[in-house]
């Protein structure tokens, strides 16, 4: 027989291909055969997703540098996790917005109270205007972490360019992992408060805030700087990220103020 991934030639009696050590499959599939694969990848104690998770808290370097410089077996790839986390933002999106309707609409209702800023005869359309930017924001969610990646590698490379440490596409696997780390733990976060029903804009906030500090985190791991240094670096990439988000802002808010001028 030959292997089915790579057709070099097999004796019947191995179990794995030493051509390319894939596992040597002689039976058909089976419910048993597909619940003890995923148990193998997800639910042992020694699977990759959980020692990718726990290690990109505990020690990001030994995951990030290792895939960079090589290490592909040990821990889940970087297109992978990205998969696995923005499958699990699809469940999570789905899962709130079928037995928790009510959860995205209190953050909703405390953006209404900026209403009060702005003429009577205006905030009809103003709201019309949020409503659509929270459904876009909530349709087009994975989207939009996908296309923040290559932004903020942009800037990390930018911000950490004088070391020559990694090229941008290495700081798009950087912060790809970031990113992935982030969305995976907002699943469980994002799914206990609505569970609980606990207030949206506590968990927006501290989300926030852990999410620059782990992003901090991160590079003091993976950059052999002082702590001052990748502080101070890190400043200045946040300076960079609000400079290029003003721009966009004042973009946007051209658009509308034209939008509500011209088409309304």
């Amino acid at each position: 027989m030959n292997c089915k991934n790579c057709n070099t030639a097999l004796n019947s009696h191995i179990n794995f291909c030493p051509e390319c050590g894939a596992k040597i499959i002689r039976n058909r599939l089976t419910i048993k055969h597909i619940t003890s694969e995923f148990s193998a990848q997800f639910l042992n104690i020694d699977n990759r997703f959980l020692k990718t998770f726990i290690h990109l808290f505990t020690k990001p370097e030994a995951v990030i540098s290792g895939y960079i410089d090589g290490t592909r077996k040990k821990y889940i790839s970087v297109i992978q996790y990205l998969a696995i986390s923005l499958t699990l933002l699809g469940l999570q999106l789905f899962i709130l917005n079928k037995f928790y309707p009510d959860f995205f609409n209190a953050a909703f209702n405390d953006s209404q109270s900026y209403l009060a800023m702005y003429p009577e005869e205006k905030r009809a359309d103003i709201e019309e205007y949020m409503t659509n930017y929270y459904t876009f924001i909530n349709e087009y969610q994975s989207l939009i972490y996908v296309i923040g990646i290559p932004l903020t590698a942009f800037v990390t490379r930018l911000t950490f360019i004088k070391e020559k440490l990694y090229n941008f596409t290495e700081h798009i696997v950087i912060n790809t992992y970031i990113t992935s780390q982030y969305i995976i733990f907002s699943f469980f976060t994002y799914l206990l408060f609505a569970a609980l029903n606990l207030n949206i804009s506590i968990l927006v906030t501290t989300s926030l805030l852990l999410y620059v500090f782990y992003y901090g985190f991160v590079f003091y791991k993976t950059h052999t700087l002082s702590i001052v240094t990748i502080v101070l670096r890190f400043m200045l990439s946040l300076a960079i990220i609000c400079t290029i988000f003003l721009l966009i802002f004042i973009v946007g808010a051209i658009v509308g103020i034209m939008y509500f001028k011209f088409f309304k």
